[in-house]
């Protein structure tokens, strides 16, 4: 058995290049992993979905905005932005666009299950248009 300590593996981790915000992996394997998520004050995730499985995202410390939406032709149309605090949970569905927004002076400290591939290779990014 491995134990993945949270504080420890974001201090150690540098920044995922593509969504510009701490994510480690902690423990898991191809089909369900537990990743850590660390957005500072005024990051974000950008706009993206996966095609297959769900995520699911407990907050552990923090305040942010979660948005999810769907793609109309070139464009993202917003269906719903709630404000996500200590405590909260939820669910992102396959097809889903989404992105996470800190909103709060504080950092935001989030765990997240996942299948591996949300990591990787499903993983889509969408440029939204001014």
């Amino acid at each position: 058995m491995i134990i993945s300590n949270i504080d420890e593996t974001l201090n150690n981790v540098v920044q995922d290049k593509n969504v510009g915000v701490k994510l480690a992996r902690l423990t898991g394997d191809e089909d369900m992993s537990v990743f850590a998520i660390e957005l500072k004050r005024d990051q974000f995730i950008p706009a993206h979905y996966h095609k297959t499985g769900i995520e699911t995202y407990f907050i552990l410390f923090g305040e942010g905005i979660v948005s999810i939406g769907k793609i109309n032709g070139e464009r993202i149309v917003w269906e719903d932005s709630k404000k996500v605090v200590s405590g909260d949970a939820f669910t992102i569905y396959p097809n889903e666009v989404h992105k996470f927004e800190n909103v709060s002076k504080e950092t935001l400290k989030i765990i997240a299950t996942t299948p591996l591939s949300h990591s990787k290779e499903d993983r889509f990014f969408i440029y939204e248009k001014e």
